[in-house]
């Protein structure tokens, strides 16, 4: 019987041991992180989706007055990061321009002059999301960058957490750029800021399903939340729904015809948006040609 028994509390320990194994290191998580993200870029570029963009201007003393931009936003890779190129084609429901799947079908195959023309219908309409610190901020793929192997050392990571989402177990992998005197960040904007947040991952596979992302510099606060769902037709986790709150402090970086760079002015807004009706035209920007 006491053979039995320190047998049996043998076999328990080693399950114990086994499922302490089992719990997701770091280094694997960064590492299938990473690879998911280098071949994700490739995966999904030529991914189209249509994003309902309602951007909420917060004025102290007036009330609210939603404006709702509707664009085609389209998934790129541009080798180095993936980009989601957005082209508005209405805003409170009346129409900027035909709706036609413009960028697709320039850079349907991809040219430099394609590109260039592809740039130009994102620029157009710039001006419907009111202030710089909201263009520059809203890419719902873009902190993907933060967890690709050649940005690791310029980073801090830690795990952050456990949950659910869609169904998929994932862990936080919480990160934040180092501080450094002279250091670019990697958003590159005009006040430089550094970013911290937290990105859900599946261990396993590696696949990211939401992040998390705090924006700061002297003058811009950016406050995001990204969610992203497998989207079964194109079997491919992609962008469904953000959540986002800017604020700028007077530096004169607003868009002209609403800058303010009266010291002390301040600009903020929120934003919620959705992503639905995905299609996908395979474009390979690599392929560029003069």
């Amino acid at each position: 019987m006491i053979r039995l028994f320190v047998a049996g509390v043998l076999a328990l320990s080693g399950m114990a041991t086994l499922g302490a194994a089992q719990e997701p290191t770091l280094p694997d998580v960064l590492s299938k992180a990473a690879d998911y993200v280098s071949t994700y870029r490739s995966k999904v570029s030529g991914v189209s989706l249509e994003e309902a963009f309602i951007l909420t201007p917060q004025t102290p003393g007036l009330a609210p007055v939603p404006k709702r931009v509707s664009s085609d936003l389209v998934l790129l890779n541009l080798g180095e990061r993936l980009l989601g190129l957005r082209d508005p084609f209405a805003v409170d429901g009346n129409a900027l321009r035909e709706r036609k799947p413009r960028v697709i079908t320039r850079l349907t195959p991809p040219t430099m002059a394609a590109w260039s023309a592809a740039q130009a219908y994102s620029q157009e309409n710039d001006n419907q999301f009111l202030a710089n610190v909201v263009l520059w901020y809203n890419d719902p793929v873009f902190a993907l960058q933060f967890v690709e192997k050649r940005h690791q050392p310029g980073i801090i990571y830690k795990l952050d957490g456990k949950k659910k989402i869609n169904n998929v177990q994932v862990v936080g992998v919480g990160y934040k750029e180092k501080q450094e005197k002279g250091k670019k960040y990697l958003f590159g904007t005009p006040g430089n800021p550094s970013s911290s947040g937290r990105i859900w991952v599946e261990p396993a596979t590696g696949a990211i399903y939401q992040i998390e992302l705090w924006v700061q510099s002297e003058s811009d606060t950016v406050r995001s939340e990204i969610r992203f769902a497998l989207d079964e037709k194109l079997g491919m986790v992609l962008p469904k729904e953000a959540t986002h709150r800017f604020e700028w402090r007077g530096r004169g970086t607003g868009i002209s015809n609403v800058d303010a760079s009266a010291s002390g002015e301040r600009m903020s807004f929120d934003a919620s948006v959705k992503y639905s009706n995905p299609t996908y035209t395979p474009i390979d920007l690599a392929k560029m040609m003069r």
